[in-house]
């Protein structure tokens, strides 16, 4: 009998998180990827439409391969990315519907590409981005004020429409993405005093990243994505928790914001969407 998929559960990815500290922070991409599934699965333990697994062998739960489907996005990780285990996991997975390979750390992408092309599926897009770190330490001094007539909150759900009318990567089930995120995780919003007018924003991702983070036209070019990003940080670090971003290498403003508040770039992470194979799909609304 063959190496199979085994579906994991929460008390399975705690083990793995606890795996990924060595060598911090080499692995902090697959370390917070997994302290936001955990978290999830704490408050919501039965979550809809997120399967987990690992290979059926010791090797890979020594080696904390996890493969993620969360919908339609994909996490990937695994701490020996030289011994095949994450390339035959992918192997494995179902990609009739299409995947978004999210946030995958470089070390595996020979390991992906491989299965794109061994099962000939025609990408979308296939996207790097700069990992973007800062220990929690230095994020805990970013600590900022907001604008004289702005507050500094937590989004909240309500905001979920206009943030994804807003998205530029909006789609049909990012809507119901958003919302989630802002129930689970942490977020920032800054709004005007007067009006609770809301202009700019950041929601930390499933890959325990600063996401989403945009600023109104309307209000652009007032170092607003400055102070979203500087109370994320702090919010984040006052958990105890250090700080990622990924920032596409062409975005120059992003990449010299993150560099002027002290983060540092210390890998690269893709982006790859696969079209479906079996005919159209698109993920139903409200999902």
């Amino acid at each position: 009998m063959g190496t199979r998929l085994e579906v994991i559960g929460l008390k399975d990815i705690q083990e793995f998180q606890q795996l990924y500290k060595q060598n911090w922070p080499k692995y902090c991409q697959e370390y917070y990827c997994l302290d936001n599934f955990v978290e999830f699965l704490k408050k919501q333990p039965h979550m809809r439409n997120i399967d987990m697994y690992t290979l059926d062998t010791k090797q890979a739960r020594d080696e904390g391969l996890f493969v993620i489907v969360d919908r339609y996005q994909l996490f990937v990780g695994c701490l020996n990315n030289s011994s095949g285990l994450a390339r035959t996991a992918l192997d494995l997975l179902d990609w009739s519907t299409g995947l978004k390979c999210s946030s995958v750390p470089s070390r595996h992408m020979d390991a992906l590409d491989s299965v794109v092309e061994s099962k000939k599926l025609d990408l979308v897009f296939r996207d790097c981005t700069n990992l973007f770190y800062m220990k929690a330490e230095d994020a805990l001094k970013l600590k900022v004020e907001p604008p004289v007539g702005f507050v500094l909150k937590s989004l909240s759900v309500a905001d979920a429409p206009l943030i994804n009318e807003e998205w530029p990567n909006h789609h049909v089930g990012s809507l119901f993405f958003i919302e989630r995120q802002i129930r689970l995780c942490i977020s920032a919003g800054l709004y005007q005093e007067d009006t609770q007018e809301l202009v700019a924003w950041c929601i930390r991702s499933q890959g325990g990243f600063l996401g989403t983070l945009q600023v109104k036209d309307s209000h652009k070019r007032r170092g607003f994505g400055s102070v979203v990003t500087r109370e994320m940080a702090y919010r984040i670090a006052a958990q105890g928790h250090d700080v990622m971003a990924l920032v596409n290498p062409c975005n120059k403003p992003s990449s010299e914001m993150f560099s002027k508040l002290g983060f540092q770039v210390i890998d690269q992470c893709y982006w790859l969407r696969t079209e479906p194979t079996s005919g159209e799909f698109t993920w139903p609304e409200g999902e």
